[in-house]
């Protein structure tokens, strides 16, 4: 009996050790070793300000819509053109139709399905220009109309063969909406988008967090994280501190005065990669005394735009040699200005600047790299020329708020940063120096510049373009709407445990493939 009684409870431990084991392995790893989907945590300078990709035109709001969304095609790690919801397309013989063959069978996250009516629905809301929408011009430029040609074929009659049109269906704004939740949302929509992407909206405390849960319908397979939080941290060195802790799994932007630390942290990586972002001060050409060419030269001889690079920077930059930075395509440079504050001063007291006279500048703090510091060292370069520069700094949403008219909100110099989103010469320069570009923010009007941007839009050959760009940036500098500073590189924060994570050189933070182990 006792022997019976041994073997009874010897099995028992048996069987028990075995459920202990299975259930182990269903909360943490199977046989196969792969991992439960974790939570992932990123801290960024800001948070997003809308989450409609058509209306929206800056790259945190963009890094969280490539989540949610998906769009015709994509870029790869490299940047190239990949599809997404088109599995192919072609173009006419005389480039003025492009025709899109769509994946059968994918829907949105709210069980509708994506189709090329919903597609001709997402790019006729954006190009009724009574919508009102950020991103109108960025398409009605060169799409004349959408057609339906059935269920999964989706055709775009273009008003001239424009070249980069693939990049432009690639950016974030090319982003496919449920056309059931837009309806249903109304106003409401930048707050409560509905996709077809890998992430769904889990939850937006303002100022707080935006949470977004993995989408397990997704048609490209369920993500490998369980959600992602975006936290807005805009001190730079909090940011550090928690991809140290490990509080967060990815932080962007990291500052260069961190890089050498966290690359000494065994638990940390440290990503350095090109950058299609600029980083400048536009002038208020609307207003004196910067409606004076000679002012706005003067300021930019007043920058010493190598220390800049190389002591806030520690060399993450490049000091700007063209209106736009040198990664995107059509780029030449034309030079820098130098520094040299005596000819600063020389060229002020020709325009009748009076020392003293007072001007405001005006910068966010942790949106761009080191953009506060920047703004100072500015500061004290154009007070060293002999103005009384008022400072002043706000947060990224009511910062946007404010700068986004000269005329309408009067500012006299504002920090702006712009990343070419397309990686293309005409995005990087027609919102910014065309007289009606949407990003116009020194308000410039030149009849030559806006002539050359023009034809850099609406011509095909490649070698044309690149020299219509150059006689464009040419223009440009020599008209000084902004004080030119440098080109940025992009410095990522990632724990080691986490893979996936990349950048596109238009500051896209890409998680959508993010594996926390």
């Amino acid at each position: 009996m006792k022997k019976i009684l041994s073997i009874v409870f010897l099995c028992t431990m048996l069987v028990l050790s075995a459920c202990s084991s299975s259930s182990k392995s269903s909360s943490g790893a199977d046989n196969q070793g792969i991992v439960e989907p974790k939570d992932l945590v990123v801290a960024l300078g800001a948070e997003p300000t809308i989450l409609d990709p058509q209306d929206s035109n800056d790259s945190l709001s963009n890094n969280a819509t490539e989540l949610l969304f998906d769009k015709l095609v994509t870029l790869d790690k490299d940047g190239k053109i990949v599809a997404q919801l088109a599995k192919e397309w072609s173009t006419s013989a005389d480039g003025k139709k492009i025709t899109f063959k769509l994946r059968e069978g994918v829907k949105f996250q709210d069980d509708t399905p994506l189709n090329a009516e919903a597609v001709k629905f997402t790019f006729d809301r954006v190009l009724n220009k009574d919508n009102k929408l950020n991103r109108y011009s960025f398409y009605s430029e060169f799409i004349d109309k959408v057609n339906v040609d059935s269920e999964y074929q989706i055709s775009f009659d273009l008003k001239f063969p424009f070249g980069p049109a693939l990049t432009y269906f690639a950016q974030a704004a090319g982003a496919i909406h449920s056309p059931k939740n837009v309806k249903e949302q109304g106003k409401n929509l930048g707050k409560a988008p509905v996709g077809a992407g890998p992430f769904k909206l889990k939850e937006w405390v303002p100022g707080t967090k935006i949470v977004f849960e993995a989408n397990p319908n997704y048609w490209g397979g369920k993500p490998k994280v369980k959600t992602i939080t975006f936290k807005p941290v805009p001190e730079n060195s909090a940011r550090a501190i928690m991809l140290e802790t490990g509080e967060a799994d990815v932080i962007s932007p990291v500052v260069p005065t961190d890089v050498e630390r966290l690359k000494g942290n065994d638990k940390v990586n440290v990503l350095v990669s090109p950058s299609s972002r600029s980083l400048e001060f536009p002038m208020n050409m609307t207003k004196a005394p910067f409606n004076d060419v000679r002012v706005r030269q003067a300021l930019n001889y007043a920058v010493d735009k190598e220390t800049i690079v190389k002591k806030i920077l520690n060399g993450y930059g490049k000091v700007a040699e063209a209106a736009f930075a040198e990664p995107v395509w059509g780029y030449s440079s034309v030079g820098a200005y130098p520094y040299d504050p005596e000819k600063a001063k020389k060229l002020l007291a020709e325009a009748g600047v009076a020392p003293g006279t007072k001007i405001m500048l005006w910068t966010p703090e942790g949106r761009y790299l080191m953009d506060r510091q920047i703004a100072e060292f500015v500061q004290g370069n154009l007070q060293a020329v002999g103005l009384n520069v008022e400072f002043k700094k706000f947060e990224w949403g009511t910062y946007k708020g404010i700068t986004t008219n000269p005329k309408k909100d009067g500012y006299d110099i504002i920090l702006d940063s712009w990343g070419a989103s397309t990686g293309d010469a005409d995005w990087a320069a027609r919102p910014n120096f065309a007289t009606t570009g949407s990003s116009n923010l020194s308000g410039i009007t030149n009849a030559d510049l806006d002539a050359l941007l023009d034809k850099g839009m609406k011509t095909a050959n490649p070698d044309e373009r690149k020299k219509t760009y150059n006689d464009a940036l040419k223009i440009i500098k020599e008209q000084a709407p902004w004080i030119f500073v440098l080109d940025n590189k992009q410095i990522t924060g990632v724990r080691k445990n986490v893979e996936g994570v990349y950048t596109w050189t238009n500051e896209r933070l890409i998680l959508r493939d993010a594996l926390k182990k």
